[in-house]
């Protein structure tokens, strides 16, 4: 089955989308196809969240798979190195010669790159399967429980935390903002709808707003900073601008169930429930707006021309970023639920059967 749907996926097959072109460019071939989970007994659709990270220097491929294992893989397909962890890992952030990565088990590791030793690990005990970040000399991960956490990165040593309590906590929506580290201040958003800019050295709040419209579900689960300015996706209806040192709002554009956010040139892309919109960075100005046809998962990436939305069951949208339209959706046969990783001309993307896939683009 798993051949099958390569077959589809590269030929742009009667098994696909009804709204693709009718003869699609050749946007990619397979390099190879490499298995790391298999399926086990009464399994279904099985999902992949962590997501993969490259290293351009050495050309690793870093990833987490569901059964807690975490993966190095060279770019012709052998195994550098393998670590088993004690919960699922999230997608990884490589920085110099160290990989770090948060589990759902409540540790941040920070690793070896070239040999996949353990430096060190720092316990939260709380769920960190966001993307950490690197910056200001420490490691910034936010965990699914509002909370991020800052370790030095040297020595994995706690610096601080910030917290904020949702008295509505019943009424998340699983997911959480990647911190993200600025020039001159940390960047985290929260499940009660509230963005802040924290101190770096001490994790003091320099702002704290509430960004998202009311609602039931007032999560804030992606962000973006470019240019002094921060976006930021609210699950409750909208993308926003926000000027990153004030935290005043620049401008806002209604988008139900907004979960994903990436910047592409001289565009921001918001990933929703239903649909994709480009929008433009300075204004929020719809440029086009396509529907996803699948279930937001990962965060989306550029490659090049494309961007690249994971939608789980709906397999990896290939977008063209110029007009929105659907190009290709590469679907291994579980869906493709991680965010890709881009390398030059090659995009790996982790199947939800636990596949790694190398994609070489055209």
């Amino acid at each position: 089955m798993v051949a099958l749907a390569l077959a589809l996926a590269l030929a742009g097959g009667p098994g696909f989308a009804t709204s693709l072109p009718p003869a699609p460019v050749r946007l990619y071939r397979v390099a190879w196809q490499r298995p790391f989970v298999p399926l086990r007994p009464l399994e279904r659709a099985p999902e992949e969240r962590g997501g993969v990270a490259v290293d351009r220097a050495t050309g690793l491929a870093v990833f987490g798979t569901r059964d807690g294992w975490l993966h190095a893989v060279r770019a012709d397909g052998t195994v550098a190195w393998e670590l088993q962890g004690a919960g699922p890992f999230g997608p990884p952030a490589i920085d110099g010669d160290t990989v770090y990565v948060g589990s759902a088990d409540g540790r941040l590791y920070a690793i070896a790159l070239a040999t996949g030793r353990e430096k060190w690990r720092y316990q939260a005990e709380e769920d960190l399967t966001t993307r950490p970040a690197v910056g200001h000399g420490a490691v910034l991960v936010a965990s699914q429980q509002d909370t991020v956490f800052a370790v030095e990165a040297a020595t994995g040593a706690w610096r601080w935390h910030h917290r904020r309590e949702n008295k509505r906590a019943e009424f998340t929506i699983f997911g959480a903002a990647a911190a993200l580290a600025g020039p001159d201040a940390i960047y985290a958003a929260y499940s009660d709808g509230y963005a802040a800019a924290l101190e770096p050295a001490t994790g003091a709040a320099r702002w704290e707003r509430q960004i998202a419209p009311a609602d039931d579900h007032l999560d804030v689960d992606a962000l973006a900073l470019e240019g002094g300015r921060l976006y930021a996706a609210a699950y409750s209806g909208a993308v926003l601008a926000i000027d990153a040192a004030s935290g005043e709002t620049r401008w806002s554009f209604k988008a139900a169930g907004a979960v994903q956010l990436v910047l592409a040139e001289g565009l921001l892309v918001a990933v929703t429930t239903g649909n994709v919109y480009g929008l433009s960075p300075t204004d929020g100005a719809a440029v086009w707006t396509a529907p996803l046809r699948g279930a937001p998962a990962g965060a989306p990436v550029v490659a090049g021309p494309w961007i690249l939305v994971p939608a789980g069951a709906g397999g990896l949208r290939w977008f063209e970023a110029a007009t929105g339209r659907t190009l290709r959706v590469f679907d291994p046969g579980t869906g493709v639920s991680g965010s890709p990783a881009v390398s030059g001309s090659r995009v790996y993307v982790l199947s939800n059967g636990g596949d790694l896939l190398a994609l070489d683009l055209s």
